[in-house]
């Protein structure tokens, strides 16, 4: 039995304070633009987790306070606690209705992800929005029983007032944190998310306006052999597996560049960057990989200077200049000292990130684009402009738009590869390439 609602209520801002203090400093680096069913159960369920764990002191403190008093007086409430008690069970309600929408969100579907990166610190403030308004509610309830003796009216006006606080905090305390992410062609998350990107996977509309798969060997790739090269065989101990020699590897080598890359002469950024996202799309043997060595800056640096004799091999000077692959090298190389040339790089390339995964329901590209272009140099946007307009055309781009898009795709570029902690090493890999090709 509960005998001091006040002391649950106290407890539960004192509980918030603690963990709003403890939580206040952690940064929130794990990706989740979308929430997983069983997290988004246990968010609708917290409050009335702290509800219960509030009881549960409650009875812990009333049982040392009346620990010498007669049990006739420890079964009696705390005089002067129908407030409180008011307040509890509004506070309940919210409780129920958070954790039966979070369970209506899960069985409709629903893809509900966070509004912002600082979404802990928006937890909190959720709860304490819900604590708060079960006070206001409790105390327009009490005031509307003192009128009603007055006059009905003035009772039915607090009762009108009293749901409308209800409903409005509910509705707040749930917007500040959570929102229903749509996920159509024209998002920029699914748009750009595989270049390599974050975890999520998709396929743009442009991609899918495709049609299907295209198979196309413009250079002959799959017609290449080169047993003469002998490498290390690194990814035999990467994954364990004695099937990545390196007649695998040439396969595997020859799938990239044609199928993955689908290489051809004069390719524009955005002809490539389509057939990267396609690429992640239908390739799962890629997929395999990217996953394997994503995160992993040593494996990713064993990876290329265990198989970049391949890369060298199979993509001769006059490939890598015919196929535009030296203007994106150096449009990703010079983009990467913009950033890095800024007071503070790390602030940038975080705020780079928040507008990619934040911004979903803003219009694309031109949200992005005004958010992004002021890091960016007139050297890579003329770069970036005069590839668009030159392949126009075989795009079926407006100039404007593949400026635009392009110039988030190749910025947001080095923010994914900041989250991902492996920004350093893909530089000094790209650094390389160019090195090896040198200037056309």
């Amino acid at each position: 039995m509960i005998k001091s609602y006040k002391i649950i209520i106290i407890t539960q801002f004192i509980m918030l304070l603690i963990f709003s203090f403890g939580f206040y400093r952690v940064e929130n680096d794990s990706d989740i633009p979308l929430i997983p069913a069983v997290q988004l159960m246990l968010i609708g369920f917290s409050p009335l987790i702290l509800l219960g764990i509030s009881i549960i002191i409650q009875k812990m403190i009333v049982a040392v306070i009346h620990s010498d008093s007669a049990n006739n007086e420890t079964n009696k409430e705390v005089p002067n606690d129908e407030f409180w008690k008011v307040s509890f069970r509004v506070s309940v309600i919210f409780g129920a209705l958070t954790f039966f929408l979070s369970i209506l969100a899960v069985v409709l579907k629903l893809k509900v992800g966070v509004v912002n990166y600082d979404y802990v610190n928006r937890f909190f403030v959720s709860l304490g929005i819900l604590i708060i308004s079960s006070l206001v509610v409790s105390l327009f309830l009490r005031i509307k029983e003192s009128v009603s003796e007055i006059t009905k009216l003035l009772g039915y006006l607090m009762l009108f007032i009293s749901i409308i606080i209800f409903t409005v905090c509910l509705y707040i305390s749930i917007v500040n944190v959570l929102t229903i992410r749509s996920y159509g062609g024209e998002n920029v998350v699914e748009s750009l998310n595989y270049v390599p990107e974050t975890e999520e996977v998709s396929v743009s509309e442009e991609v899918e306006s495709e049609g299907e798969e295209v198979e196309s060997d413009y250079y002959g790739f799959s017609g290449m052999s080169f047993p003469e090269i002998k490498t290390n065989e690194y990814f035999k101990d990467l994954f364990g597996d004695q099937k990545y020699d390196d007649a695998k590897i040439q396969d595997l080598t020859r799938l990239f560049l044609s199928s993955f890359l689908v290489l051809e002469k004069d390719q524009s950024f955005t002809s490539i960057r389509i057939a990267i996202e396609r690429g992640f799309a239908y390739d799962e043997e890629m997929k395999v990989i990217d996953n394997k060595i994503r995160r992993n800056p040593e494996a990713i640096k064993e990876s290329f200077d265990s198989y970049s004799p391949f890369l060298y091999a199979f993509v001769s000077d006059k490939i890598y200049f015919e196929t535009n692959l030296n203007l994106i090298v150096d449009a990703l190389i010079k983009s990467h000292d913009d950033i890095y040339e800024a007071e503070n790089p790390e602030q940038v390339l975080g705020e780079i990130y928040k507008t990619m995964i934040f911004g979903s329901k803003k219009e694309f590209p031109e949200y992005y684009y005004k958010e992004i272009n002021s890091y960016a140099s007139e050297n890579v946007l003329n770069l970036i402009k005069k590839n668009a307009e030159t392949n126009s055309d075989g795009d079926n781009s407006a100039v404007d738009y593949s400026s635009q898009l392009n110039t988030v795709w190749i910025y947001s570029f080095w923010a994914r590869r900041f989250k991902e902690k492996n920004s350093d090493v893909v530089f000094e890999i790209l650094k390389e390439v160019r090195e090896h090709y040198g200037a056309n």
